[in-house]
């Protein structure tokens, strides 16, 4: 592969008094060989094209020279191109709100800002929602020096704290009872007649259910 680059197309380049000489002609193929190699090289001038190729010391180095300042060295290849990716939109957006949010995302894997009016706080205040919290306990101070890059220079943060995520099942059971009620009215009964039965000792007799033996 030539990328087009030969001793002929060199010496074309040239006057037409120059182009039959041998020495320019060797000068040429010299110089048509150095180009070829040149050209070969272009690729690796696009840095930031080549980010998921390039290894990770090459990572570290390009994170201060692109001034990565929320850069984190123990963290996985795979999150260190990602940041490098996210770090231009992160310079030309600081103080914002999607900034701050992209810078903490890249240094825990997640994160949430709340302004202070979303949350009914003091102007210009903001918290901080994560669900990483063991992250940022162990690496707090970096976490607030990472914070201070990104937000905004009056901002003040309130609170940092966890978002808890699961799920419960429940059961909601009901019971019903149907009753029906009613009143029954009677005439009055003439109990004058009615004679209890009883023995010899006036006890009075009763039936095996145990109720009176009337007559």
């Amino acid at each position: 592969m030539t990328n087009g680059i030969t001793a002929e197309a060199v010496l074309a380049a040239l006057p037409e008094v120059l182009r039959s000489d041998v020495s320019t002609q060797g000068l040429a193929s010299a110089i048509a060989a150095e180009l070829e190699e040149a050209a070969c090289k272009t690729n690796l001038a696009t840095i930031y094209a080549n980010i998921d190729s390039l290894d990770e010391p090459l990572l570290d180095i390009l994170a201060k020279d692109f001034k990565v300042d929320w850069w984190r060295g123990d963290a996985s290849v795979g999150e260190k191109r990602q940041t490098l990716k996210d770090s231009p939109y992160v310079h030309r957006h600081l103080g914002t709100k999607a900034a701050v949010e992209r810078a903490i995302s890249d240094f825990l894997g997640s994160g949430k800002l709340e302004e202070w009016y979303e949350y009914n706080g003091q102007p210009h205040h903001f918290r901080i929602k994560d669900g990483n919290n063991t992250a940022i306990m162990e690496n707090y101070s970096l976490f607030m020096s990472v914070l201070r890059v990104v937000q905004r220079g009056s901002s003040v943060l309130d609170s940092i704290s966890s978002l808890l995520e699961g799920s419960l099942n429940t059961y909601v059971a009901t019971a019903m009872t149907v009753a029906k009620t009613g009143s029954a009215d009677c005439d009055e009964c003439d109990l004058s007649d009615i004679t209890i039965m009883s023995d010899e000792n006036n006890v009075p007799l009763l039936f095996g259910d145990g109720m009176l033996i009337l007559w």
